[in-house]
């Protein structure tokens, strides 16, 4: 008798209209909730485990299938954590409004499990256990007949999923009972309106205020909008969890972002959502597992609740301050720095907290150190006051921005990794979740930008070498020869065919093919490589590499590549990295540097993970938000396209240099190498140029530099 109810319900729901809409009470009261809790299944798999692709963007969890399975969910297990689970192999209860109940021994079999059939087309309504609040809906209708109206700012996938998912269903709702939203919807609804918490917004998740009418009745139209809608909801939440507010940061935003939100899959979230005990906890599990992330959260709710109190840390203009000297900004200084304040003075007087004493001087020693403020010295100057306001004046929008950057970072970044901060100018080398090892690095220029993406580093080479490739021999090369010109030996490069070394001058050049001839520079001090490159291959082009040019890592702001990242001290990274992977020691590395074969390519056993990051908030294990500048503009185009205004973000693509974009110079030997082998091309940060000599210019404009 139940069963054909439910296949007329089915029928009804396919061919009738929202108000069609009908409520259907069990002549079996004893069932009401007994079948309701359901086992949540393990975490999404939203990364993977494999060392070989930590460093990828994760692939897409495949889309799951549900299958009916012919026996009632398993009860829900006291100790089991409400983590997001995959979709489940039995098909969602009508109603969970009370999740923590387990299936009662009393019960009926048939009451929890209708006898199946031999026509498949029931099977969906098998699982529909009849209840006295169960509801049957035409949600599937709705949201087919206002997609283009009502609905018609969600997304389009959302909705199809939705609809898949209800007729599975045969309209057997989630949220509501005839009675408005149940148990289930109104913790989901908590979760939605604490969207803001979690730097998304709880105003962008729209859920129906559902009112019942004079009568204390509830209209099934109503009911049918509200379960649509809080579906709807729950999918977006999902979404932006994961960071699909922005949905492709590099067509969005600039090629020079390579990153892109990896969501669940649409039909495993309404399928978890379905059979979760607790829906809120499930979504908000989506949200990055990174303790970055909870860390910059916990400072975002401490932003929004101390706003008064951070305002009174900042320090306002005033005379340069020495130690020995009074002043009531010292007393903010003491806070600021979290320093206590001495008692009595140097000479023994009695002291409070506006003195300036020898325990602060050496904080304020140690904070200028860490900014790279020069001179390093106790005074108290304008350049220190503005450092400390800008780092105590973190804004919401920067730790929301930071936030949805870790949304778009793989969830497992690897057990042992390299990570390169480019608005910090820093590379780091991380081991089960410590930094082993830190250094400086010079990055691109704003106009030649180093991409942020992750990959594996694959190869670390000793002694490289770097080969002109075809394009240049032919353009720039074979010119100068074919009218006597000394390119090769003037700049040190080396020409060889078939592993033989090769004098130019004995090639006519007007009957031999240059792409058939190697050419390169050869190791060396003047070589613009170095001694080590460190290779992840990427599309982009670039990687980590020494440089003869150390100047540069003494600025504050090292942005002056043309976009890969030179390394201060790269054989100690190169040491720490082959002891990793091959267990070879310091002196082992030393002599392949010194004693070693040119173009020493050493492929590593375990590639590592790099992730090249552009974070410019970072919480420091003593709880301080540190913050860097934003170099390339991403920060403000994150924020932008986050507030909606894509119409005022300037992208930051990648600039495809060829040949014939090279500028010709008159240099030496009017050979037309002028501006590709050695210029004033590079400038500090005060605005003075810097020469870059050897072939430095050429690779920075032909291959992003270095």
């Amino acid at each position: 008798m139940r069963v054909a109810t439910l296949l007329a319900v089915g029928l009804m729901l396919t061919t009738g209209s929202v108000s069609a809409a009908f409520a259907v009470e069990s002549d079996t009261a004893q069932t009401d909730g007994a079948d309701r809790a359901s086992t949540a299944g393990p975490a999404p798999d939203g990364g993977t485990s494999d060392a070989a692709q930590t460093a990828m963007r994760p692939e897409p969890t495949p889309a799951v299938t549900p299958e009916v399975a012919p026996s009632p969910p398993a009860p829900a297990k006291a100790d089991e954590a409400p983590a997001p689970a995959p979709a489940s192999t039995e098909a969602a209860p009508a109603n969970t409004a009370a999740p923590e109940q387990s299936a009662a021994p009393s019960a009926p079999a048939d009451a929890a499990a209708p006898a199946h059939t031999a026509d498949e087309s029931t099977t969906a309504a098998h699982t529909i256990v009849p209840t006295n609040d169960l509801v049957y809906l035409p949600v599937s209708r709705y949201l087919q007949d206002n997609a283009k109206k009502a609905l018609a700012g969600t997304d389009q996938a959302d909705r199809q999923v939705l609809i898949q998912f209800y007729d599975s269903r045969v309209g057997s709702t989630l949220w509501v009972t005839k009675n408005g939203y149940n148990d289930a919807a109104k913790n989901l609804i908590a979760t939605l309106k604490d969207a803001d918490s979690w730097g998304l917004r709880a105003a962008d998740f729209k859920i129906a205020d559902l009112k019942a009418g004079p009568d204390g009745a509830f209209n099934l139209d109503d009911l049918t909008v509200a379960e649509a809608r809080l579906s709807l909801a729950a999918m977006e939440y999902a979404r932006d969890a994961r960071g699909d507010r922005i949905t492709d940061p590099s067509s969005q935003l600039g090629t020079y972002l390579d990153r892109k939100p990896v969501v669940l899959d649409r039909r495993t979230v309404i399928d978890s959502l379905a059979t979760v005990p607790d829906k809120g906890a499930y979504l908000t599990a989506l949200h990055p597992k990174h303790p970055q992330f909870i860390r910059l959260r916990e400072k975002l709710l401490a932003l929004r609740a101390n706003a008064k109190a951070e305002e009174a840390l900042k320090i306002p203009d005033g005379p340069i301050l020495k130690p020995g000297t009074s002043n009531a900004q010292i007393a903010i200084l003491h806070k600021r720095l979290k320093v206590a304040a001495a008692t009595v003075t140097d000479d023994g007087k009695p002291a409070d907290d506006t003195y300036y004493d020898k325990a602060l001087a050496a904080a304020v020693v140690a904070y200028k150190e860490s900014k790279g403020i020069q001179p390093a010295n106790p005074s108290i100057t304008a350049t220190l006051r503005r450092s400390l306001n800008a780092g105590n004046d973190i804004s919401d929008a920067k730790l929301v921005a930071n936030m949805e950057e870790w949304r778009w970072m793989p969830d497992d970044l690897g057990k042992y990794y390299i990570m390169v901060n480019i608005p910090e100018f820093k590379v780091r080398v991380i081991s089960d979740g410590e930094v082993i090892h830190e250094e400086r690095i010079v990055s691109g220029r704003p106009d030649t930008q180093s991409p942020i993406f992750s990959e594996m580093m694959r190869t670390v080479v000793i002694q490289p070498r770097w080969s002109v490739p075809d394009s240049i021999k032919i353009k720039e090369l074979l010119p100068s020869l074919r009218s006597g010109g000394d390119p090769l030996r003037r700049q040190g490069l080396v020409m060889e065919r078939n592993g033989r070394k090769m004098d130019p001058y004995s090639v006519d050049w007007n009957r031999n093919d240059i792409r058939n001839f190697n050419v390169y520079q050869p190791p060396g001090g003047g070589n613009a490589l170095g001694v080590v490159k460190f290779l992840f291959p990427n599309k982009h082009a670039v990687y980590l590499h020494d440089t003869p040019s150390k100047s540069l890592f003494n600025e504050s702001t090292r942005a002056f590549s043309h976009g890969c990242m030179r390394v201060r001290n790269p054989v100690k990274l190169a040491e720490i990295i082959l002891d990793k992977d091959k267990g070879w020691d310091q002196s082992m590395v030393q002599n392949l540097v010194a004693k070693g074969p040119e173009e020493n390519e050493i492929s590593l056993d375990h590639p590592i993970p790099v992730h090249v990051t552009y974070f410019t908030a970072w919480v420091d294990d003593s709880g301080e938000v540190q913050t860097f500048g934003d170099v390339y503009g991403h920060e403000k185009r994150i924020n932008l396209a986050l507030a909606g205004r894509w119409n005022q973000i300037v992208k930051a693509d990648e600039k495809k240099v060829s040949p014939e974009d090279i500028p010709q110079g008159d240099g030496w030997g009017g050979d037309g190498f002028g501006s590709l082998f050695g210029s004033y091309d590079e400038r500090d940060s005060r605005g003075r140029k810097k020469y870059d000599p050897g072939l430095g210019n050429f690779f920075k404009q032909v291959l992003g530099g270095f």
